[in-house]
């Protein structure tokens, strides 16, 4: 009778593990166009297309997975090793993960996440070794039954599928309906985008279908990623939705100037999101600070290549809502278009951006180091703005270091809704340039700006 039992709860986890916690395999045809060049228009309407299909539910859709050996499950769940902390670690090996690079492990992933998660009893730890890793889309999802935290732990390389018709949602990896996550490790999720980037048709498809993401999380609350790289994602590297109290601590993130639509960190719909002692260069916005997001603080970041740190873009959508907290502190940026930054479509319903900190960063050769921009994604000879977007109580504090544009400063803000105390102090900026442009200047409209401290550029005549 108890043998009985085992087999019935070894086969539970078979089943949760086929059914609740994998990704599916149907094929989608998604016709993707090459990508064209365009101009920066079209750039910010790209990024609004696929942000917007990008926040759609997560979810790895209905279709057929492969079958998972129960007797596989029954012997790896019952020989995990518990550490001298208590903790219970599921290694994907023992759960039939092959480290050659080749074979899909999606499976097997899915079998130790759910062993784990849903099945120990004791805090657990799913375990990705040394070695590299081919994964299609995989969903890690809870809530879990096992104690928190829950660990995964990389070592390893996590190589993505390039067949694109494998992916029925825009992420790779997703983490879900998760309280007490921890992601650690040296290991490094590679996305492999440099195949697909010229399938990302954006620019000029409206409500195109965005390439995968490398990492979704989704309602996770309470938790950490720690150390992690991620590599080349054919998409934002980190899409952060519905979050509270997430924290990315000395992770590194790497993509070339030149690929499309690969922010760092994308963060929507969240609340208390920390982005803390990191590097991060990418094709697109270092971090990017979407709707509805409050109390974002980002700290100790060296952002390079890439567009910078911004709120934004807000306002293409109407289902909206206000940013309101955001601090960014101590960070460098290394020949980015961008510094600070933030952009408001003109938009149809009205919403706000407050409350918000730029101080003590460096500039290193950036075009533009301080900017608001409140007619973007709008015609380039477009004047003044009539976004009805509201910013307000905004510090521009403590910015040195050198540019390549003459307008160092720039406020461009809504004919309809001034922007209202916004500050500017102690900012100190060389032009390095060619010869015959030597001034820097600041540039403001319907800006009730307050410039204070040292200033180079001078402030606005106002």
């Amino acid at each position: 009778m108890a043998n009985a039992k085992v087999i019935f709860l070894l086969l539970g986890i078979v089943f949760l593990s086929c059914s609740m916690l994998g990704a599916s395999r149907r094929d989608v045809g998604i016709h993707r166009n090459l990508l064209q060049d365009a101009d920066a228009d079209a750039d910010a309407e790209a990024e609004a297309e696929a942000e917007a299909a990008a926040e759609a539910e997560a979810g790895p859709g209905e279709g057929d997975v492969a079958f998972i050996d129960s007797s596989l499950v029954a012997k790896a769940t019952s020989g995990a090793v518990v550490d001298a902390a208590g903790v219970k670690i599921f290694d994907v090996m023992k759960f039939g993960a092959v480290a050659d690079g080749k074979k899909d492990n999606v499976n097997a992933f899915r079998a130790a996440w759910g062993a784990a998660c849903k099945n120990s009893t004791t805090r657990a730890k799913v375990l990705i070794p040394k070695g590299t890793f081919l994964a299609g889309p995989t969903l890690f999802a809870g809530p879990c039954t096992s104690p928190n935290p829950i660990t995964v732990e990389v070592e390893g390389t996590v190589i993505a599928s390039t067949d694109l018709s494998e992916y029925t949602s825009p992420e790779w990896f997703t983490f879900e309906d998760i309280d007490g996550l921890v992601i650690q490790g040296k290991g490094v999720f590679n996305g492999q985008g440099p195949v697909n980037w010229k399938f990302n048709d954006c620019k000029k498809t409206k409500n195109c279908a965005p390439l995968p993401a490398n990492l979704r999380f989704d309602k996770v609350n309470n938790s950490m990623v720690k150390e992690i790289t991620s590599l080349d994602s054919m998409y934002f590297h980190y899409h952060v939705h519905r979050c509270s109290n997430l924290t990315f601590t000395g992770i590194t993130i790497t993509a070339p100037d030149h690929s499309p639509n690969t922010d760092g960190i994308h963060i929507s719909v969240s609340d208390k999101v920390t982005v803390t002692s990191s590097t991060i260069g990418t094709g697109d916005d270092c971090v990017s600070i979407g709707h509805s997001s409050i109390n974002t603080t980002v700290r100790d970041v060296t952002c390079g290549p890439g567009h910078g740190i911004s709120i934004g873009s807000l306002g293409k959508r109407p289902d909206e809502e206000s940013v309101d907290g955001v601090t960014v502190t101590n960070c460098t940026f290394i020949k980015t278009t961008n510094g600070a930054r933030i952009k408001t479509w003109i938009g149809t319903k009205p919403g706000e951006v407050k409350n918000v900190v730029y101080e003590d960063l460096i500039m290193e050769d950036v075009k533009n180091p301080i900017i608001i921009d409140q007619s973007y994604g709008g015609k380039k000879d477009r004047t003044p703005s009539n976004s009805v977007w509201k910013i307000s109580n905004v510090h521009f504090r403590k910015i040195r270091g050198s540019t390549i544009s003459d307008v160092a400063v720039s406020l461009q803000c809504s004919s309809k809704n001034p922007c209202q105390g916004v500050e500017v102090a102690d900012v100190d900026l060389i032009l390095h340039a060619p010869k015959g442009n030597t001034a820097l200047v600041s540039s403001c409209m319907n800006a009730k700006a307050i410039f204070g401290g040292k200033l180079n550029p001078p402030a606005c005549s106002m």
